[in-house]
């Protein structure tokens, strides 16, 4: 094993040491759809949770979070976790507003926000989110590169630099051990993409192997993700708290399989060109040889200069003029 993506790993747990009761932890905005990258943090971070003998009580999504149901369950020792990843900010607002509708909410409770990435188009909706984190009297963020870390601390004095969650993974997947003679070029398709991935794609020859997160997953995927999200609002709508489990636990299986398929689908490839940062996460986990490009706002050198760059299958995209 690669002793420097165990050390990875290990930055990690420093945040068990950050719940006040194993015991009683909620773990709030788990992902119920098919970003891949959500989702290895999401494996990441239940990972984590069987590693440190975390016990959660309470596990809801965007679907079917519900605060009165919260009130009723929570004590004042209930640490609350918020799912990681790089929706923290103004570019996806139902993440951001459940996040402010539990800072608002509990006020008295241990609320971490589990390793981000954030972005404001704002200024003013960055000035009136920080206010209100900073009115929390116990609110930790774990930030995922330097310059979130130092835009944090205008939300609490409670700031933390760590690795992405889906480092917990490390160990317990395959890694690469063939070769293949083939490439892949990971690139982005949504809000975050930019020019890099023109420039990219110009440059390449016909029949190329490019490929995004939609490419690789299937008409089940979306089908199941659709009975889900029908299950989880009705279970919502009615106060199921039984139903809300159970979707829980359909998910959890159901995406551990679509990882280990993306895994088998990336180790098909000698090396990846990527502009998701999970692209260059996972091609890490896998051993892969990678080159990590960015997207628009800086996200992944961000992060690659701070916790992979000294992989020795790791290299930086560099432009041609």
């Amino acid at each position: 094993m690669n002793q420097q993506l165990i050390d990875l790993k290990n930055k990690l747990a420093p945040i068990a040491d950050l719940i006040k009761d194993k015991n009683d932890v909620f773990y709030l905005d788990y992902p119920l759809h098919l970003n891949v990258g959500d989702l290895l943090i999401y494996h990441g971070t239940e990972q984590f949770f069987t590693d440190h003998h975390i016990h959660v009580a309470l596990k809801r999504s965007e679907f079917d979070m519900d605060i009165e149901e919260l009130k009723q369950k929570i004590t004042p020792n209930t640490t609350i976790l918020l799912h990681g990843g790089g929706n923290f900010g103004d570019l996806y607002p139902q993440h951001q507003n459940l996040r402010e509708t539990i800072i608002r909410t509990f006020p008295n409770n241990r609320v971490i926000v589990l390793p981000q990435t954030l972005f404001y188009k704002s200024q003013e909706t960055l000035e009136k989110s920080a206010a209100l984190f900073m009115r929390h009297q116990d609110c930790h963020l774990l930030a995922r590169d330097e310059r979130t870390a130092n835009a944090f601390k205008q939300f609490s004095p409670n700031v933390y630099l760590s690795p992405d969650m889906a480092h917990e993974l490390y160990g317990t997947l395959p890694t690469k051990n063939t070769q293949t003679g083939q490439s892949l070029y990971f690139l982005r398709k949504d809000i975050e993409a930019s020019d890099i991935e023109k420039n990219i794609t110009a440059q390449l020859p016909a029949g190329s192997h490019i490929k995004d997160w939609d490419d690789i997953l299937s008409g089940q995927d979306d089908f199941v993700l659709a009975v889900s999200w029908r299950l989880a609002k009705f279970a919502k709508r009615h106060n199921i708290s039984w139903l809300k489990d159970l979707v829980h636990k359909y998910w959890k299986n159901y995406t551990l399989r679509i990882v280990q398929r993306v895994a088998k689908n990336f180790l098909s490839y000698d090396n990846i060109t990527t502009t998701r940062l999970h692209g260059h996460i996972f091609s890490c986990l896998l051993e892969i040889p990678n080159v990590v490009c960015d997207n628009s706002y800086g996200k992944n050198t961000g992060y690659a200069n701070l916790w992979t760059k000294t992989l020795d299958f790791v290299a930086f995209y560099t432009q041609h003029k």
